[in-house]
């Protein structure tokens, strides 16, 4: 996995983020992204679609509700910046720390198919599970599951990995879903070139 995380860092790839809150869809972003030759990530934004905003109230009361709307818009990024600081903590985790987290997982075979699948627990934080599914006769990830919580609300993350021509394997798309606060963030990696 370390070896093909390298070897993903020599391509530029574009990056589609999508925000929806209480199921509609808020924002979506589209960046470049590559890697200096230090391996320090570089976003370069393309193009950002915000959904339409209320229009401006007058009246009695509206910079109370004005100031309301922001301060809880504040909350929000705030709360998404923790959570996405979070999702990273799982999947672009210590290669360390996670061979030594193998050692106490679970491991089992998937039916009769072909697919490994290993049950991490309380890898990032106590009680929060991390489920990998790896293809036995590639050895190539396949998929990432992640149940864990953000301020005492569930927080899921599913990460699915697509195959570059040259086998390498990259997160096509990665879903992070908060029920506590109507929140799911899809993220999707294509046109990958070197």
């Amino acid at each position: 996995m370390a070896a093909n995380a390298k070897q993903l860092k020599q391509y530029t790839f574009k990056q589609r983020t999508e925000m929806y809150h209480k199921g509609d869809l808020k924002n979506a972003k589209i960046d470049e992204i590559h890697y200096s030759t230090t391996g320090e990530r570089i976003s370069v934004p393309l193009g950002e679609q915000k959904a339409d905003s209320a229009p401006r109230r007058r009246g009695p009361g509206s910079r109370v509700i004005a100031k309301k709307i922001e301060s809880k818009q504040e909350e929000m990024k705030e709360y998404v910046e923790r959570l996405m600081s979070l999702t990273s903590r799982y999947l672009a985790s210590d290669p360390g720390k996670l061979q030594a987290a193998f050692a106490t997982a679970d491991v089992t075979m998937v039916g009769s198919s072909n697919l490994l699948r290993v049950v991490i627990r309380n890898y990032v934080k106590t009680g929060d599970t991390m489920t990998m599914t790896f293809d036995k006769s590639t050895n190539r990830a396949t998929k990432t599951e992640v149940t864990t919580n953000l301020d005492d609300g569930s927080v899921t993350i599913a990460l699915a990995y697509d195959q570059l021509h040259d086998g390498l394997t990259y997160p096509g798309k990665t879903a992070i879903t908060s029920a506590a606060a109507q929140l799911e963030m899809r993220i999707y990696t294509y046109d990958y070139r070197i």
